[in-house]
């Protein structure tokens, strides 16, 4: 009862600690990581010891990724159905899981982030906790590159006011996400009317140094791109602001805006010269899909400088401007024009892991379906990039 309790008035205290003004948001963003440490400490002690099968019945497989997987299973004796992550005690730190755990905890009263049932075991062999399950997949198991334009444009201007509103709530508590992608939002019926975050393993408090050791993605942000040999980067919001911008990107076409987000890579060398002069001649071809408020939009969540990075917010006041051109007769004519380097700009589609919702099971990826085999390549999910 004790456990229970503390649980309870720490997440509530985290649920009010940024509220006020912006004075005491900033004090929030201090307060919070000591009570994060704090969670962890008690749930370290209260971590349930228990085999999976002697209170859950395991249905299927959800998804298997990197460090874990995750199963759809039902209470034995209530029949509730759940969602199970599970990470291998053999490769995953105590720390590590209790931190992904308290902070998915400590955020989960929100509507639009990953709702928790409050209960972390341990097994001869695993961590694991317990969370709703999204029976509709996510995110990448609905965008179709090349068949309908990623995904239809009232499903993506939901998902738009959604994450906003989670990310939003992430930030006022002194938190940054760092893992905004199409795998880590959860769909709760097929229109997109109610989707949620999840995966919090990469969430730090806002000032925590971080340094890229190891490979860059799309949803990198420049300023992360050069951090290898540098002391690390003091990480803030405008870090999610750019990998929502890419997000919404590829619901509005269905591909990624560059492979890497480096000069050396010919679609970001393109979107830099367009950042810098603002021309419409100097638009992205593979841009040009996109009406003219769209892309106002994008290009200040995709602002080069993170100073004049634009928040997520910013997305709202385009929701009511149409984001897609109707017309996509050019739009093909440009596709077929890219060539050889566009074809190896789609093929980076395809080497997105697998989701949350996606099962090995399920049969090819739908975002490789279009895509000849990549070269040998871990993923393009922020799993595989390592920070210090």
């Amino acid at each position: 009862m004790h456990v229970v309790m503390f649980l309870t008035q720490a997440v509530v205290f985290l649920q009010h600690s940024a509220m006020a003004e912006s004075s005491a948001v900033a004090a929030a963003g201090t307060a919070a990581p000591t009570v994060l440490d704090e969670l962890l400490e008690i749930t370290a002690q209260s971590l349930v010891r228990t085999e999976v099968a002697e209170h859950y019945e395991v249905i299927r497989e959800l998804g298997r990724g990197k460090y874990g997987h995750v199963m759809l299973v039902t209470h034995r004796q209530r029949g509730t159905p759940m969602a199970l992550k599970l990470l291998p005690k053999a490769s995953t730190k105590l720390h590590t899981f209790l931190y992904e755990y308290c902070v998915a905890l400590s955020l989960a009263t929100h509507p639009a982030i990953i709702s928790m049932f409050g209960i972390a075991i341990e097994s001869s062999q695993y961590y694991g906790f317990l969370y709703e399950p999204a029976l509709h997949k996510d995110l990448i198991s609905i965008i179709k590159p090349r068949v309908s334009d990623g995904i239809p444009e009232p499903a993506a201007k939901q998902c738009a006011k959604q994450l906003v509103s989670a990310l939003e709530f992430i930030h006022s508590r002194g938190l940054v996400y760092r893992d905004v992608k199409p795998e880590n939002v959860l769909l709760f019926d097929p229109e997109c009317r109610r989707i949620k975050l999840t995966d919090f393993g990469l969430t730090r408090p806002k000032g925590t140094k971080l340094k890229l050791v190891a490979g860059v993605i799309p949803y990198t942000a420049p300023e992360l791109s050069n951090t290898a040999d540098a002391q690390g980067l003091p990480i803030d919001t405008s870090l999610d602001a750019w990998a929502f911008g890419v997000l919404l990107f590829c619901l509005l076409t269905g591909y990624f805006p560059w492979e890497q987000s480096l000069p050396d890579d010919p679609f970001f060398e393109d979107f830099m010269l367009w950042q810098e002069t603002g021309l419409e001649e100097d638009l992205p071809r593979h841009w040009k899909r996109l009406t003219a408020e769209a892309a106002l939009m994008l290009r200040s969540l995709l602002a080069l400088d993170p100073a004049k990075r634009g928040p997520v917010s910013g997305a709202l006041r385009y929701v009511d401007c149409p984001w897609r051109l109707e017309d996509r007769r050019s739009d093909e004519a440009l596709v077929k024009g890219h060539g050889d380097l566009e074809s190896n700009f789609f093929a980076a589609m395809s080497l997105l892991p697998w989701s949350q919702a996606h099962s090995p099971a399920d049969g090819p990826h739908p975002m490789a379906q279009c895509c000849p085999v990549p070269p040998p390549c871990a993923s393009l999910g922020l799993e595989n990039i390592s920070f210090l």
